[in-house]
């Protein structure tokens, strides 16, 4: 495998050993997260199969499996021909929606 990191404002309710998938297949695992102090982001850590090469312009967000499953990191591609290596870091990333947050923000607002 090889690393990749990737920043995102919200990621709620991703753990250490989350699937990370392309086109519905696994193709690694989130290998760490931590905080950036600076941003106030969360850093994921990804470990990916190397037979999976991931260019400059993937896209990586958060999703979850079903209505309320365990949440996981999608890669979308891109189409660039220069490929990340170990340890480098994707710079398109979409953050988790938080469903609790939009159910409760439609009862509370929603006679408005």
């Amino acid at each position: 495998t090889y690393t990749v990191h990737a920043k995102f404002t919200s990621i709620s309710g991703l753990r250490v050993g989350s699937d990370v998938e392309m086109a519905g297949v696994p193709i690694g695992k989130v290998s760490g997260i931590e905080v950036d102090p600076e941003y106030a982001m969360a850093i994921v850590s990804m470990d990916i199969d190397k037979e999976v090469p991931l260019d400059e312009e993937t896209f990586a967000s958060v999703r979850t499996s079903g209505l309320i499953g365990d949440k996981y990191i999608l890669m979308t591609p891109g189409g660039m021909d220069i490929y990340l290596a170990d340890g480098e870091e994707i710079i398109n990333t979409e953050s988790a929606i938080d469903i609790e947050n939009l159910i409760s923000k439609y009862i509370f607002d929603g006679d408005s």
